[in-house]
């Protein structure tokens, strides 16, 4: 994922490991568990896909039958754009958004401890 700025489109988590982005712990919380409900639903098509739709159709023990079973075991799950290749490439980018979205949260609580702490220091010497 990419934040677009005023130069280039720059990746997500170089922005929030440099500690550029912060999300509110709520608010963030919230993102997170969407995030991790669209990845266990990705999960669930992945298992369905790898245990039903690569299943070897019953095409029947003949030449033809064994290279269209082949063909439609490979499109399903052995492709560069088979449904699990696809599916596992977005489940990967949901899962590093996620993990961004938690290093978000840590960013604005280590802030937030760092102005208290600050605050505290200039209040101690009033």
């Amino acid at each position: 994922m990419y934040i677009v700025g005023d130069k280039d489109a720059v990746p997500l988590g170089d922005t929030v490991s440099s500690g550029q982005v912060q999300i509110d712990p709520t608010a963030g919380e919230e993102l997170r568990k969407q995030f991790q409900a669209q990845i266990d639903q990705v999960d669930s098509w992945i298992q369905r896909a790898t245990s039903s739709i690569a299943r070897p159709a019953p095409l029947g023990a003949n030449p033809v039958g064994d290279k269209m079973r082949d063909k439609f075991t490979h499109r399903a799950e052995g492709e560069q754009y088979s449904f699990v290749s696809v599916m596992t490439a977005y489940r990967t980018v949901l899962e590093q958004t996620k993990n961004s979205i938690v290093e978000a949260i840590e960013n604005f609580q280590k802030l937030d401890e760092e102005q208290q702490a600050e605050l505290k220091k200039h209040m101690g010497n009033s």
